[in-house]
């Protein structure tokens, strides 16, 4: 009942937002160049809950999904937005038919890059496991932020991140015959969400590691300790 109110509050009209109706025109006349320069502008209208509403309220219609870099530029203008009345819509899109597409998983991890929501954290980490490569590095790169968050909510986020990279380490230098594809699926997951992955456990303990073994060294000699907030 809760979603089903959410869902009615988010198809209702936003009458403060001015550039939304104008980009559904654009998109109407198949005007990407055009609409992609607005999406710029849109995103650079700070905390605008109106204007991020009723994109997303387009974003649900599908009207941006094609082409495709308007449905990225979409979410990457929510983002900029950064609207906090925002966040809980787009959990509640993670549920909904066209989260079945990568793009738009990945589409809302970039969304939420920048909150600290704690909810939004309970979804991005599923999303760190999920079955696409991409769309967990997008995952982790979000979680990036919560190198702000409290001390315990770091933690149990490092904690998640870095088994999982241990894990894909592990497998992908494993010698076992029996383990060969899941040795080459490792290999072909390593070479996207390292990167991402070691970037977000260096944010959220504020110190650098060069390898999987040293992470998992790492923490558990400082798991119980204090690790004091991110430099500002």
């Amino acid at each position: 009942m809760t979603a089903l109110l959410t869902a009615l509050l988010l198809l209702m009209p936003a009458p403060d937002a001015e550039k939304v109706p104008e980009l559904k025109e654009l998109l109407t006349q198949r005007n990407t160049d055009a609409a992609l320069t607005l999406l710029k502008e849109i995103g650079a209208l700070k905390g605008n809950d109106a204007e991020a509403k009723a994109l997303l309220k387009l974003i649900r219609a599908r009207k941006p999904k094609k082409p495709p870099e308007v449905l990225e530029a979409s979410f990457m203008a929510l983002q900029g937005i950064g609207s906090k009345k925002v966040t809980k819509h787009l959990l509640l899109l993670l549920d909904h038919r066209m989260a079945k597409d990568p793009a738009v998983r990945i589409g809302i991890c970039r969304a939420l890059q920048g909150s600290v929501d704690k909810a939004a954290s309970k979804d991005l980490t599923k999303l760190l496991r999920d079955k696409e490569d991409t769309v967990a590095a997008a995952a982790a790169s979000a979680i990036g932020a919560y190198r702000y968050a409290p001390e315990a909510t770091r933690k149990d986020l490092f904690k998640v991140v870095m088994n999982i990279l241990d894990s894909t380490w592990n497998v992908k230098n494993s010698v076992k015959p029996d383990l060969k594809v899941e040795r080459r699926r490792a290999q072909k997951k390593w070479a996207i969400i390292a990167k991402p992955f070691e970037k977000t456990l260096e944010l959220l303990s504020n110190t650098r590691q060069r390898h999987p073994a040293e992470w998992r060294k790492w923490w558990n000699k400082n798991k119980r300790k204090k690790w004091g907030n991110a430099p500002q």
